[in-house]
């Protein structure tokens, strides 16, 4: 089929193949000629660079028009072929197996990095130490018998106490340190019991019980003068404020949940005198229970299921930050308790419990609209604290927006993780879940 003539003749600036095919181009030397390639072309096997020299009949400007008009092709054309000499150079070889070592062992540097300090905590646990918790460490190095190695004062308690250090203990006992890396979920996990809300982290455990101390935060960011509550879960969702530093909780366990025998009571005397000796050569004034729990109390706007109380921002002149629940806790309680009759089946239980609990739900929604962030917390603690899995997305409903709204970003997280693999069991260490 013949080829009609160029409208722009000898002064058209084309030089792509299309074009010199379609086109006649009177007058113009190279009309039957090859077209000219301008771009340079890379060799897959030597990686060189070979370019023929372009036609310069032209002015520059259409030299420049003629180039733009080329790059595109040329990059797309020059990519695929880095790609194949990518991929030539690891021939035989899984592309996702060399990547995903190198990602782990960059991951693996990083772990190791923070080992290197107590960010680890903040890193892992989402909060920080109160300065009472790395002195009492000091004290522990004293009672260990090898006090160069820091796993020496954990091992003490345990063998002669029963009292089990975990959490971030075991950060400074360096046991972290050699440890599997695990999920972020992991760590919010590691040693937080069935009934544990977001504000307790677990520090003791009496051995081989549901017996645990830990510290109390009302905000992911407290780390000054905090409350240490115990809680059996054997016995249920209740929380009990002991001490205000780890000190008297150490004491506390000792006078109130160490078994011991006529063969340990010189070592609980001596241990007894250890604390107060250390505490006064050291000038330590720490934080005495009844005035913190006073002070905080202050601040409490509701009980709720686990007794220790939420605490949450109130403004009594407005009256903004809180309005009690619609139902009262005894009505929530029977309402609940409906998952126990028997002569209904765990889904209509379930079902029941659920069209009952709606409107309260709502209501506590509509007050986070409102700026009463403190009602939907508490409903959302007590749905946690009964123990009713089935109520999980209910609670977290409840739980995500309030804490969002009070800026505690920590607590959802933890709550979270702690929702997505909730367990009864006594050992909740995620060195046995990651072996």
């Amino acid at each position: 089929m013949p080829k009609e003539d160029c409208k722009y003749g000898e002064k058209c600036y084309q030089r792509n193949e299309a074009h010199l095919a379609k086109y006649n181009h009177p007058g113009r030397a190279d009309d039957k000629a090859e077209s000219v390639k301008l771009a340079p072309k890379r060799t897959a096997s030597c990686g060189e660079e070979k370019a023929v020299e372009p036609d310069t009949t032209n002015s520059s400007g259409d030299s420049q028009m003629e180039s733009h008009g080329e790059a595109k092709g040329t990059y797309e054309s020059e990519t695929a072929v880095l790609h194949r000499e990518a991929m030539s150079n690891i021939s035989g070889k899984n592309y996702m197996e060399i990547m995903e070592k190198r990602i782990r062992l960059s991951v693996q540097q990083e772990y190791d990095t923070l080992c290197e300090s107590n960010e680890f905590i903040r890193h892992k646990f989402l909060v920080e130490m109160p300065p009472d918790f790395y002195e009492f460490w000091k004290f522990l190095n004293t009672l260990a018998h090898d006090p160069s190695k820091p796993s020496a004062a954990v091992e003490h308690l345990e063998t002669v106490f029963q009292l089990q250090l975990v959490g971030p203990f075991e950060f400074l006992s360096g046991i972290f340190h050699q440890a599997r890396m695990g999920e972020p979920g992991d760590y919010l996990r590691h040693w937080r019991f069935y009934y544990d809300p977001p504000e307790f982290q677990t520090v003791f455990v009496r051995r081989g019980t549901g017996v645990h101390y830990g510290y109390w935060r009302d905000v992911p960011q407290d780390k000054e003068n905090l409350l240490i509550a115990r809680n059996d879960t054997a016995s249920g969702c209740e929380f009990q404020f002991v001490s205000g530093n780890i000190f008297d909780a150490f004491l506390y366990y000792l006078e109130h949940d160490f078994v011991g025998t006529p063969f340990t009571a010189g070592k609980v005397n001596a241990t007894k005198k250890a604390v107060q000796k250390y505490l006064a050569e050291n000038s330590l004034e720490l934080a005495p229970l009844d005035r913190l729990q006073r002070e905080r109390n202050k601040r409490v706007v509701a009980k709720a299921f686990h007794r220790a109380g939420i605490v949450v921002p109130f403004d009594r002149r407005t009256q903004l930050g809180y309005r009690p629940l619609s139902v009262s806790d005894a009505e929530l309680k029977k309402i609940l308790a409906l998952f126990e009759r028997k002569d209904l089946g765990d889904g209509l239980a379930k079902q029941a419990v659920l069209e009952k609990l709606q409107p309260v739900a709502n209501a506590a929604i509509i007050a986070v609209d409102e700026s009463d962030f403190g009602c939907a917390l508490e409903l959302g603690i007590d749905l946690f604290s009964s123990g009713h899995k089935e109520l999980h997305m209910l609670a977290s409903s409840l739980i995500v927006p309030a804490y969002s709204m009070l800026q505690r970003p920590q607590f959802i997280a933890i709550a979270k993780a702690h929702m997505e693999s909730r367990s009864r069991d006594l050992n909740l260490s995620m060195f046995d879940v990651l072996k």
